[in-house]
């Protein structure tokens, strides 16, 4: 009677729990923060109508003169990652181009979409602006993006560049010290992330919405007010800038869908092999003290792709490495260029 009674109780508070947690989910999908004072959403850029009949957005900068290069940004990134390229943009002979993958910014969300449909959008976004070959740069998430592109579309590219970009979490041979709680790749968040891409999508989902409030909320505060010990100083400064934090309201301005999917298929087995990518030249650049992706990241993509040498791995720079070393990546790719 007393074990009845017990497992009854037991089975009520089951329930409440798992009833609090489907409140707490759909109440994050409904509602709707609003922007923290002093912050927009940004009208800059074009769009175009893709084959399917969804809009891309973009963001042309840069010399329109310039070598074109194909910029894929972070997650949670936007086209507007750019805007603070432009001016050296210009001096370097740069007509830069950065689409909003789908969900983020303008950009129509994709169900289902994995890498392979990116190389797709990347060509009809060139065809429409007539550009017949291109170079590619991709940041952090944007990376595997660069590299998906330089499987599926080579003979448009000239050179690829991967900077501090993420890691094929699914892989079997992943370097263990990617997987240390040195950096954000070891952590126990980014576990989280992985089991939730392959067992509980609902959770990412979920997290990435909560993110989105308090990024809305408090943007630059919540840089600047960041613990984690994983971030040099120069990371903070730069994620802590006030145009870093347009850049993530714009990632998010349709809803959090965009960034988790993002975040989904990195965790996931990518559905295209690195060791078929033969050409163009891929470059492969990382920051020695990055804290978001452990720099043996770079030393595997590298290693397993066969048109790439060796990573540059820049001393005394973080996942920032992008933003403080864009002077001399640049040159490197424009050296590289076939």
């Amino acid at each position: 009677m007393l074990v009845g009674r017990l497992l009854r109780i037991l089975s009520i508070v089951i329930l409440a729990i798992l009833l609090i947690i489907v409140v707490a989910v759909v109440g994050l999908s409904l509602y709707e923060p609003s922007l923290a004072e002093g912050f927009a959403f940004s009208s800059a850029g074009k769009t175009i109508r893709l084959s399917d009949g969804r809009t891309l957005a973009y963001l042309d900068t840069g010399d329109p003169e310039g070598r074109p290069v194909f910029y894929f940004h972070g997650a949670p990134g936007s086209r507007l990652e750019v805007l603070v390229f432009d001016e050296l943009n210009q001096q370097l002979g740069i007509r830069m181009i950065a689409p909003d993958r789908p969900g983020h910014g303008l950009s129509d969300f994709q169900q289902d979409r994995t890498y392979l449909d990116w190389p797709n959008d990347v060509s009809e976004l060139a065809d429409q602006l007539g550009i017949d070959r291109f170079a590619v740069l991709g940041w952090s998430s944007g990376g595997p993006y660069a590299a998906a592109v330089a499987h599926g579309i080579p003979q448009r590219l000239t050179v690829a560049a991967v900077v501090a970009g993420e890691a094929p979490y699914a892989s079997d041979d992943l370097p263990h010290g990617a997987l240390t709680a040195d950096t954000f790749s070891g952590s126990r968040v980014n576990k989280l992330l992985i089991w939730s891409a392959r067992d509980g999508p609902w959770l990412m989902r979920a997290l990435f919405r909560m993110m989105r409030v308090l990024i809305f909320r408090d943007p630059t505060g919540l840089a600047e007010n960041s613990a984690d010990a994983n971030l040099s100083a120069k990371d903070k400064r730069f994620f802590a800038r006030r145009e870093y934090s347009a850049v993530m309201l714009e990632a998010l301005r349709q809803g959090a869908e965009g960034t988790a999917h993002d975040f989904m298929i990195e965790r996931l087995d990518w559905p295209f092999e690195l060791e078929e990518i033969h050409a163009p030249t891929v470059l492969v650049i990382h920051g020695e003290e990055d804290g978001g992706v452990h720099p043996a990241i770079a030393e595997y993509v590298c290693t397993r792709i066969p048109s790439c040498d060796e990573p540059t791995i820049y001393p005394r720079e973080g996942h920032s490495v992008v933003y403080y070393r864009y002077e001399e990546i640049i040159p490197a790719m424009l050296k590289a260029w076939d």
